[in-house]
């Protein structure tokens, strides 16, 4: 990861990895084809970022994946994400300011973690919003999302010192 500016600290003093990579790389045979659907799914993306973040986000916050919203707060900023927006987010809100598209992810993500089909009239919303291909890159992402927030979970990952 050297080399590699991020806006969240994923190294620890000593230079290791933190976060979710350490379990990963305990147990690469599992990690392997979760790294490569991340990859499939994130390469030739044609979702917007802020659209992405906001899913990402709306999706932690439902696991509580207190890394996950560490990290993926600080990417929302930088894509543009007003802090008060990505704060309502991160607690569980649907803030008033999200765009329409961001409105759509939002309610993609939170429709799908509580467990329950997608409506086609969200559905349809999406393709709207992002076509096919982009309304499919959406539902991976939450379903991708939803892992790794498992993940840390599951590990009890903690945040790191300069976490808020």
């Amino acid at each position: 990861m050297s080399g590699l500016r991020t806006p969240f600290t994923s190294t620890d003093e000593s230079g290791a990895l933190i976060g979710p990579f350490p379990v990963m790389l305990r147990f690469p045979g599992l990690a392997r084809p979760l790294l490569e659907w991340f990859t499939t799914v994130t390469n030739g993306s044609v979702l917007p970022a802020r659209v992405r973040e906001v899913a990402i986000l709306t999706t932690g916050s439902r696991y509580g994946a207190a890394y996950e919203l560490y990290s993926h707060s600080r990417i929302a900023v930088e894509t543009g994400l007003p802090d008060g927006v990505v704060a309502g987010l991160v607690t569980g809100q649907r803030p008033p300011e999200l765009t329409r598209e961001e409105s759509v992810a939002h309610d993609v993500a939170a429709c799908l973690y509580a467990g329950a089909p997608l409506p086609g009239a969200l559905y349809r919303c999406a393709v709207g919003a992002f076509g096919e291909l982009g309304t499919a890159e959406l539902v991976f992402l939450i379903a991708q999302y939803a892992a790794i927030s498992m993940v840390l979970n599951a590990y009890d990952v903690p945040l790191p010192p300069d976490a808020e």
